[in-house]
């Protein structure tokens, strides 16, 4: 998600412009994928000049070229190259199936575009309404199955839920502290289906700063121990939450879980000590 590990990109013609577009901007774009191979066309939606808006698409390789252009001047062009592995998933989300050894290079042309307002000179109901429908659509994104757009719209949601500060809130408090900690839950169990373990943890925590007997986070953040084998901090947030609503049948199950894995690591070590004095007693 905008992340170098797995592409690289130069820029092969430069602009005269100074300013750089930003999210929000609308861009006047030509984007075309290619084999690196032998340069056959895989990509030509945007072979055309398009209107292309900073931040709207909810895909990976959308972010990419958001980021790429986010570095560009008006006239830049931009070259960026997909990792084998990466750019078979890449683009399976966008519909365009090739093998997992291939290797795609991209073009970028940003013809020119129209900057939008930087974000700290927004006002406080207007990164609240961002911050709102971020939420919102990634909801609707979680529903119909797709895991990974719903998790970058909760964390640009929470971007302008930080940029908003505390001074400039007023009446909103409550407000914003509500959405923050539905973000971060939201975040949380989206990281939970990739098995992202230890973020399911941070972002739990950070609801529990807010409010220290959230039983959502709680829930999740007991369940996210008991998987890395944390069994202690498992314990206490799952008997938490079970204080909180002793008939939650998802809590009841999840200490069942986390009684049997403790079960079978005890085992686990009881074995492995007994091997070890057997063997220093031959």
């Amino acid at each position: 998600m905008g992340n170098e590990d797995f592409y690289q990109r130069h820029i092969t013609r430069l602009g005269q412009d100074l300013i750089t577009p930003n999210v929000g901007s609308f861009c006047t774009v030509i984007v075309t994928g290619k084999l690196v191979s032998n340069n056959t066309i895989i990509d030509s939606r945007y072979d055309k000049e398009v209107e292309w808006k900073i931040g709207q698409g909810d895909t990976e390789l959308c972010e990419v070229i958001d980021d790429c252009l986010q570095s560009m001047h008006a006239g830049d062009i931009c070259n960026f190259t997909l990792k084998p592995d990466e750019a078979y998933y890449i683009l399976k989300e966008e519909d365009i199936h090739i093998d997992q050894d291939i290797e795609v290079v991209y073009e970028v042309q940003l013809k020119k575009f129209i900057k939008a307002k930087e974000t700290w000179y927004s006002t406080v109901e207007e990164l609240f309404n961002e911050a709102i429908s971020n939420k919102a659509r990634g909801v609707n994104l979680y529903k119909s199955g797709k895991v990974i757009a719903a998790a970058r719209r909760f964390s640009i949601a929470l971007k302008y839920l930080i940029i908003m500060e505390s001074d400039r809130l007023a009446s909103r408090n409550d407000e914003h502290s509500n959405l923050r900690k539905n973000c971060y839950l939201n975040l949380a169990t989206c990281q939970a289906k990739h098995n992202m373990h230890r973020s399911v943890i941070a972002n739990c925590s950070k609801v529990l700063q807010m409010e220290p007997n959230n039983l959502k986070a709680l829930f999740k953040r007991g369940v996210a121990y008991t998987a890395v084998n944390d069994f202690d901090n498992a314990k206490a947030d799952l008997e938490s939450a079970k204080l909180q609503d002793p008939s939650n049948k998802a809590v009841i199950m999840a200490i069942q879980n986390l009684f049997t894995k403790t079960l079978k690591q005890n085992k686990f070590y009881q074995q492995a000590l007994a091997g070890m004095f057997q063997s220093k007693s031959k």
